[in-house]
């Protein structure tokens, strides 16, 4: 169990981290002239929103999991694994692929909204974008059954929404004005890396 939770903990680090997950709440609270305490609030909303509808599709894939473990041991000894180094895989060729062609950004422009008007497009933004990355590690978590599930989930939900609140307060103070696409536009090689990394941990450890 412990690989389940320190391989969820990691991703969660890496998927909060992003630019795009809290970099723009931190511009549009400063461009609004939000307080320190409105733009914290709106940074646990929005990313409590982004992280249910991960764990709700999560959910059904660490059930799917858990009936394969259930009745095909053998086969799920590697076929968790094999899915996330491929998952991996795909997510560094895609960053290379795709590098110079795409800035993602889960937000709209929001001028001359109210501050409910922009934070509940925000939130509405965050749900309908669940992030792939982390539902897949719910099939090797589905293995250990609701327990492995849950822990997961919980995971999720704390270290995303506190790391989010960590870089939005520590960029409303300033570090804003650092290069932090620089670590935007290698996400998907770093977390794809990840991915391989604990699909590895897995056969070692199985």
């Amino acid at each position: 169990m412990w690989q389940i939770i320190s391989g969820s903990l990691l991703l969660s680090l890496v998927h909060a981290a992003i630019p795009n997950h809290w970099l723009p709440i931190v511009a549009i609270g400063k461009s609004e002239r939000w307080t320190m305490r409105e733009t914290l609030n709106a940074t646990v909303l929005i990313g409590a929103a982004h992280i249910a509808s991960t764990i709700i599709i999560g959910v059904l894939i660490g059930l799917a999991g858990f009936r394969l473990s259930s009745n095909h041991a053998e086969l799920a000894h590697w076929i968790a694994p094999v899915v996330l180094a491929v998952l991996g895989l795909i997510f560094i060729a895609s960053d290379f692929i795709g590098k110079g062609h795409r800035h993602h950004n889960h937000f709209d422009e929001t001028g001359g909204r109210s501050k409910r008007a922009i934070v509940g497009s925000m939130v509405v933004a965050m749900f309908f974008s669940p992030c792939i990355e982390l539902e897949v590690y719910f099939l090797p978590a589905g293995a250990f059954g609701w327990s492995g599930i849950l822990t997961t989930s919980a995971i999720y939900l704390f270290a995303t929404v506190s790391t989010m609140l960590l870089l939005v307060y520590v960029g409303t103070k300033g570090l804003s004005r650092l290069n932090w696409h620089i670590f935007e536009h290698h996400q998907k090689t770093l977390t794809g890396a990840i991915l391989i990394a604990l699909a590895a941990l897995s056969f070692i450890i199985d």
